[in-house]
């Protein structure tokens, strides 16, 4: 057996926690766990685990009836709340969802090429929704928000000065956006949505007046003696800012930007400031564009170069492109979209004898994945230690990535938890959007 060399969780040993849960502790329970070659051979990692990897992963093409259009529409990113109800944004203003049974186009009312989009829902007691709100970013500081009936464009303005009100519409491409759901269906709840773009713009949704304002910082430039004789405001960072995610609360945010030239910018109130904290110090970090996290404990981005980079909980970003070659190997890909997702416990029970100790027999355990996408057709599984090349059945550039994650180990016990029952394995479906109409679904039946 292959000895893991780090957790997702727990201390780390040798080098970084990066995708380390083990799939099993016992001999053919699951997949990668256990790899040919770990009895001295020559065998590839990789090679070792493709075949483990296939049974566990299924893929295929989903024909949006956009291939061969001119020009040609890009599917820039996608998101979801179930694997009912997905939103998928590319150029020409093309907006397609799927209701789990097939993939319909939406009318937009732009031309603008939209490369963002996030969004939430509330559900009451009964499972029925209650609020649907859905933001779409793109070209020409275009916003549009979707209420569940129809999509509307939002007001974009630059006016950070509430003393000295001057609207005025921000005109900057805007690449990505995220946000944190409001707390209630009310009038008053607002949700927090930020978007980022071109030229560092960043705009923040303001719930009272209903309108994104650009985020800038105030400086102020004085006189000999002290007087402030003008005040300018600026934005945070003059490079492109390519993603942008946030986790926590409304009241405890962590709001996350990235860019070019390794640029990370971290949200604090009103302010934005540039986290430096790299480890190794002094590497260079080239463009970033993706961002996502499975809570402000665990946030990946990812650049050209094929760069990856991990922030722990403590707010360090650790680079970590070929940190262990002997476990992967990473191409000098653009790598696009990173996301993932920890699935706890899950499987049967094995049975006990009286008064003895449970058998050894292949009880599932922990699992985790990160899938990172990027250019000409590139999809890079990570796990058990391992980080390995997929073959998909396209070649074409994959510009983002969203996946159902698995419910809570308590949303899922058969039993009520006792012991003549277990906990059901959640499926895992994945949605990765690229160039010319491109779509492409990834498909983990048994949430292995």
């Amino acid at each position: 057996m292959r000895k893991l060399l780090f957790s997702w969780t727990g201390t780390v040993v040798l080098g970084l926690a990066f995708l380390a849960i083990s799939c099993s502790n016992a001999a053919g329970t699951t997949d990668g766990g256990e790899l040919d070659g770990d009895d001295g051979g020559d065998v590839d990692p990789c090679v070792a685990a493709q075949g483990q990897w296939n049974e566990i992963w299924q893929s295929n093409l989903v024909d949006l009836g956009l291939e061969g259009q001119t020009p040609d529409t890009n599917m820039m990113d996608v998101w979801g709340e179930s694997s009912e109800n997905v939103y998928a944004v590319g150029f020409n203003g093309t907006i397609m969802h799927y209701d789990g049974t097939a993939w319909t186009k939406m009318e937009s009312g732009t031309t603008a090429d939209l490369e963002g989009v996030w969004g939430y829902t509330i559900r009451d007691d009964t499972g029925a929704l209650t609020r649907e709100d859905v933001f779409a970013v793109g070209s020409g500081g275009t916003i549009l928000r979707y209420n569940g009936i129809n999509w509307s464009p939002a007001l974009v303005v630059n006016d950070p000065d509430v003393a000295h009100p001057d609207p005025q519409a921000v005109n900057d491409n805007l690449h990505d956006v995220w946000g944190i759901a409001a707390n209630g269906t009310g009038p008053d709840a607002h949700p927090l949505v930020v978007a980022v773009g071109s030229n560092g713009t960043i705009v923040r949704y303001d719930g009272p007046t209903n309108r994104f304002v650009e985020m800038r910082e105030r400086q102020e430039f004085t006189d000999e003696d002290g007087n402030v004789i003008r005040v300018s405001w600026v934005r945070f960072s003059p490079e492109r800012l390519g993603g942008v995610f946030a986790s926590g609360s409304l009241g405890d945010p962590l709001v996350i930007a990235v860019g070019n030239n390794g640029t990370i910018l971290e949200m604090s109130g009103d302010s934005w400031n540039r986290n430096e904290n790299i480890t190794p110090p002094g590497v260079f970090i080239s463009h970033l564009n993706g961002v996502w996290g499975r809570g402000s404990w665990e946030v990946f981005a990812t650049g050209i170069d094929g760069t990856v980079l991990r922030r722990d909980n403590g707010g360090t970003w650790h680079r970590l492109q070929k940190e262990n070659p002997d476990l992967w190997t990473l191409e000098p890909i653009y790598l696009r979209g990173v996301w993932g997702f920890f699935q706890s416990y899950c499987g049967e029970y094995p049975e006990v004898p009286d008064g003895g100790e449970p058998p050894d027999e292949p009880v599932r355990q922990d699992t985790s994945w990160v899938i990172l996408v990027g250019w000409d057709g590139t999809v890079y599984m990570g796990h058990d230690g391992l980080i390995c090349q997929m073959q998909v059945p396209t070649s074409n550039r994959l510009e983002a990535i969203w996946g159902v994650a698995p419910r809570s180990e308590n949303e899922r016990w058969i039993d009520g938890g006792t012991s003549d029952g277990g906990v059901v394995c959640d499926p895992v479906e994945v949605i990765i959007t690229g160039v010319n109409g491109t779509m492409l679904r990834l498909f983990d039946e048994a949430g292995r």
